[in-house]
């Protein structure tokens, strides 16, 4: 248990490097962006590579968990569209952004991969799936939509957005081929195996150079509803699926971390374009990792990993 709690203290203290490299400057001010980009483009879909190879468990019920990511996030966006339905249209889109994505590629991968099995990670992978496809453009779509603002989505961007996401379309393309029982040859998995290794650290560094919190006051109360929200939901789901749910226990437990995981990163940028408060969505997203950080930790004592 020591070295379990030393590895997710390792986790803190990586974040907690990026905030003092920003606030020091000791990079460009764009260079967590510039994570974000080698991770979503390189480490990422290579862990995901790894992590699909390495399980041998992958089979048709994984297609219930891609359709449950999907659909905990459309409850949670037609949640958000009832409780605002009389507030200003740019309050609106702050909660129909922020209360239904979850950053599970870059913060909750990490974590399951390193204290679950492979097939843990698989479950997270394919959770993410589902969860991708509202959180990196449908969530938006349907928003700015609603809304009736000029930034309006075409559903020929939509396809593209989501063909072009190298990480989904690695878990869809993995997916397949596992379903199919193809497996990549061995040389191309120890090619990709350093890259996989990079992606922890890379994505804790990441966190920690776009963490951003102000307390202004008239930030305060939307930023605490919407926490409150998100989890009046997200603990009770995280409870039906670890003791109701009829899946092995390491994807039940990996279930649990993702649907714990914070507001999702690109929820602050998507925000900003449906003509919400893009300053309070990227708080609200710095204060959901810190609550994050805690309930993994939490949930590695209760789970005994």
């Amino acid at each position: 248990m020591t070295e379990v709690l030393l590895t997710a203290i390792s986790f803190v203290l990586i974040i907690l490097l990026g905030i003092i490299i920003r606030g020091l400057r000791m990079l460009p001010a764009n260079a967590g962006d510039i994570c974000k980009k080698l991770m979503m483009t390189f480490t990422m879909p290579a862990a995901i590579i790894i992590n699909f190879t390495r399980s041998d468990n992958i089979t048709g019920i994984f297609i219930w968990i891609l359709l449950l990511g999907f659909l905990v996030n459309v409850f949670m966006l037609a949640v958000a569209t009832v409780i605002t339905k009389n507030r200003p249209d740019n309050e609106r889109a702050l909660y129909m952004m922020c209360l239904p994505s979850m950053n599970i590629g870059a913060f909750g991968i990490p974590f399951i991969a390193t204290f679950l099995p492979p097939v843990g990670t698989v479950a997270a992978s394919v959770f993410d799936a589902g969860n991708a496809i509202v959180c990196t453009g449908g969530g938006y779509a349907f928003t700015s939509a609603y809304l009736g603002g000029g930034n309006r989505l075409d559903p020929l961007d939509f396809v593209k957005k989501l063909v072009t996401s190298v990480p989904l379309m690695t878990y869809v393309v993995m997916f397949a081929l596992s379903l199919a029982g193809i497996r990549l040859p061995d040389a191309a998995i120890t090619l990709l195996q350093p890259t996989a290794n990079a992606n922890t650290f890379l994505a804790m560094l990441m966190l920690g150079l776009l963490f951003h919190m102000e307390f202004k006051r008239d930030y305060i109360v939307d930023i605490v509803k919407i926490l409150v929200i998100r989890h009046l939901f997200s603990i009770p789901a995280s409870l039906l699926a670890y003791f109701l749910l009829p899946f092995d226990l390491p994807i039940r437990q990996a279930l649990v971390f993702a649907i714990l995981c914070p507001v999702s990163a690109v929820a602050t940028m998507y925000t900003g374009l449906c003509g919400g408060d893009e300053g309070k969505a990227s708080a609200a997203n710095s204060i959901s990792i810190i609550l994050s950080v805690l309930e993994m930790m939490l949930l590695l004592v209760l789970m005994k990993l």
